[in-house]
């Protein structure tokens, strides 16, 4: 594996990106290079993956911080960002003014990766060249020392869509850029001989798997790696009628993305999922359940804090399997406690998407004097009397009845963050 590019003429030695778009990114990393100092503070908001890449590796080259942001968020995300930090340069279409007098200097690469968290609260978490290298070693290492190529589809301001970048850059593999809605009409990429991936969310799988086309696609991929949301059960099962070559990924911003995986037989006929942890990551439960991993991936802190660190609380709830393998079973801040019993609205959620796979479904805990919170269920769509006659019929034979939830209710649409997961803070504000 190599070790990240020192200088220009390194860099631009080894190309990283598929052919068509090597000279692009060579000439928009050289217009970056050009307008960004030693060490500044740099916002990189740029819609396209190639740009967006150019800027990144130009600022790291500089040895500066850069910020990756959502070219699309808005007024409260823009507020936030400029309560964050300054910059001495802003590459992208946000309406955030760069402010050179009051930005930090960095004295060495950092990267500030954007993570919403269970609270639904922006935060950047810090990683160096180091954490994300180790990220990136340990991933090289599962799978045979082998370059690692990989189709991606996913933005780079988020962590899955950064790592496969760097992956490429420092194992002598390649990335091909194919937009998501390119994918879904069937504009599937030519790609040479090698170790090829794919990174899904599982609703994107989901809607893949309609066509016989994309199953023929997804077949030639090497492996297809799902995360960013626990696979519903009934998606399980589809992978594993259909036999496709994927692997269930676990991890997060905090530790530079994949952190556990899990093949196709790592699964149950009712669509439980389990894995065991890359190389170069050891992971414990604590007394309450907590999933704390240790590797030199986790990142530095939450910005402005820049330290040290191996171990991470996950704030994920998990459990060993008999042959000493890890199963994540949910967050352990989405708890409801109802008449004193704690729920886990992710078990309640994959039991509903059971009886009906093609509703986008959550559940939350709303206030209750009698209960503390009561569980409810809510539905994307039309009112259905029938479906929820259906439910409550059916639910009491797979939940315990203190899961069962007490009120249904259909809304206009389940918000949901870039990568599939259910935004339940915005669910609660509308609500």
């Amino acid at each position: 594996m190599n070790a990240f590019p020192q200088c220009k003429g390194s860099l631009l030695s080894r190309p990283f990106l598929g052919q068509k778009d090597w000279g692009l990114f060579e000439l928009r990393f050289e217009e970056a290079l050009e307008k960004i100092g030693q060490g500044e503070s740099v916002l990189c908001a740029q819609e396209d993956p190639i740009q967006a890449v150019a800027v990144v590796m130009a600022t790291l080259l500089q040895g500066g911080g850069i910020f990756l942001a959502n070219p699309n968020w808005r007024e409260k995300e823009q507020e936030t960002l400029n309560q964050t930090a300054a910059f001495h340069k802003v590459f992208g279409s946000l309406s955030v003014q760069a402010k050179p007098s009051e930005a930090k200097t960095f004295e060495s690469g950092r990267l500030m990766i954007p993570s919403g968290g269970s609270s639904g609260a922006l935060r950047f978490c810090v990683h160096s060249l180091d954490t994300l290298s180790s990220g990136v070693k340990n991933l090289w290492q599962f799978q045979g020392q082998v370059g690692l190529s990989s189709i991606n589809c996913l933005p780079i301001f988020h962590v899955s869509g950064l790592m496969p970048v760097f992956r490429a850059c420092l194992t002598g593999g390649r990335v091909v850029f194919r937009a998501w809605p390119e994918l879904l009409s069937e504009d599937f990429p030519f790609y040479s001989e090698g170790h090829w991936s794919l990174s899904l969310v599982p609703t994107q799988l989901a809607r893949l798997m309609k066509s016989e086309t994309a199953l023929r696609f997804l077949h030639g991929m090497d492996i297809v790696y799902i995360g960013g949301a626990g696979p519903p059960p009934v998606l399980v099962q589809a992978i594993r009628a259909e036999k496709l070559p994927v692997q269930f990924a676990y991890g997060m911003t905090e530790t530079a993305a994949m952190v556990v995986v899990g093949s196709r037989a790592n699964t149950s006929p009712d669509g439980k999922v389990w894995g065991s942890t890359l190389p170069g990551v050891t992971a414990q439960l604590s007394e309450e359940g907590e999933i704390v991993l240790r590797s030199n991936s986790v990142f530095r802190g939450y910005y402005p804090e820049d330290s040290s660190r191996h171990e991470f609380f996950t704030g994920d709830f998990g459990e060993w399997t008999s042959d000493g393998q890890l199963c994540v079973l949910g967050r352990k801040d989405f708890l409801i406690n109802t008449g004193g019993e704690k729920v886990n609205p992710e078990e309640v959620e994959a039991a509903l998407v059971g009886l009906y796979p093609h509703r986008p479904i959550a559940v939350l805990g709303a206030p209750d004097l009698e209960w503390g919170h009561r569980l409810v269920a809510l539905i994307e769509g039309p009112t259905d009397e029938h479906m929820v006659e259906n439910i409550m019929e059916k639910l009491p034979k797979i939940l315990a009845p203190f899961k069962i939830p007490k009120e249904i209710r259909f809304i206009d649409y389940i918000p949901k963050s870039v990568m599939g997961k259910i935004d339940r803070k915005a669910l609660k504000d509308l609500i």
